[in-house]
């Protein structure tokens, strides 16, 4: 895992005055999870300068799979650590907002996250969260990454995070498979993509569909650096 993966993010955005006036009013009224989706321009503008702040703060990269997605033609899901859905209270608290993939942020959905699900204040220890939190968890301390292709449960809380995220999905395996045929030998990927898959508890028939999608990879690849 490179160091650009395995980052803590410091700083969570800070919203301007007239942001934070947009939000007040919403909470003086009291906050329901629709409010997301509010059309005041402060609030527009809350979301969208977060996504933009915290993409450059993640290193670029999702922050349960830790993959790296380009800004130009990827969408970059707002990402709510909390779920808003049944915890609407901590809906614009910047510690709770980051940006993750689409995926990981469609598999995660409202699932609770907490040990506390009747916490008052929002959770500010490691320990108070069943998800790795990219404000206080180093990844690299409860998720492995076998080979650089299939992860690995280091923790209870990297289990956790591998299952509510579903980072066992073969598209996730052959991406980073297609990343490390950059450094090393396309066949030697292969082989190696070819035994991680069987440990993932995935269909056989994805297992080969993923196999054999790489081998399109391996031979455009090999193609580009025909001698």
């Amino acid at each position: 895992m490179t160091e650009e993966e395995d980052y803590i993010v410091q700083n969570p955005y800070q919203p301007t005055e007239k942001e934070k006036l947009a939000i007040e009013e919403l909470v003086n009224k009291g906050l329901d999870s629709g409010d997301w989706n509010s059309k005041k321009t402060g609030i527009t503008e809350f979301k969208n300068h977060m996504r933009e702040h915290m993409y450059y703060e993640q290193n670029c990269r999702c922050a349960y799979c830790r993959t790296e997605l380009p800004i130009a033609c990827c969408f970059l899901q707002r990402e709510h650590i909390v779920p808003k859905a049944p915890h609407p209270q901590w809906m614009f608290e910047p510690r709770n907002l980051c940006f993750a993939c689409d995926k990981c942020n469609n598999f995660k959905g409202d699932k609770e996250v907490l040990r506390n699900r009747y916490a008052v204040a929002y959770p500010s220890d490691s320990k108070d969260f069943l998800i790795v939190n990219p404000f206080l968890d180093k990844y690299s301390d409860h998720i492995e990454l076998k080979d650089g292709i299939i992860y690995i449960g280091k923790t209870k809380k990297g289990r956790f995070t591998i299952d509510t995220c579903q980072l066992f999905r073969p598209d996730l395996a052959l991406e980073r498979a297609k990343k490390k045929m950059e450094t090393e030998n396309p066949d030697t990927v292969r082989t190696q993509l070819l035994a991680l898959l069987s440990s993932l508890p995935i269909l056989d028939e994805e297992k080969s569909k993923a196999l054999e999608n790489f081998g399109k990879v391996v031979k455009i690849y090999k193609q580009k650096h025909r001698d």
